[in-house]
């Protein structure tokens, strides 16, 4: 009889270890952090190109798909909405002028 309770002992202590690893993730969730590079980028695309919108700076780029590679062409900033692009001849990432 002896035996017969140990083995309940530790087959219940071994079951309660497991439980508690399985529900510990719906207890306390992981966050995720979705950070990169491209996280606020946003992408629109047609059947030969795309264009991506960074939405933290305005900068409005334009990737086109021609002679088998892509070809980068940065097409300006948006300053305000409704308003035309500016800065189109400008380095992205310099400083505007005053």
């Amino acid at each position: 009889m002896r035996i017969d309770t140990y083995t309940k002992t530790v087959l219940t202590l071994i079951a309660s270890l497991l439980g508690a690893i399985a529900l510990r993730p719906g207890l306390q969730p992981i966050t995720a952090s979705a950070q990169s590079a491209l996280g606020g980028v946003q992408f629109t695309a047609t059947s030969s190109s795309f264009n991506a919108f960074d939405a933290k700076s305005g900068d409005v780029w334009l990737y086109s798909y021609e002679g088998g590679a892509y070809s980068a062409k940065y097409l300006g900033r948006i300053t305000q909405l409704g308003q035309p692009m500016s800065d189109t001849l400008r380095t992205p990432g310099a400083p505007v002028p005053r």
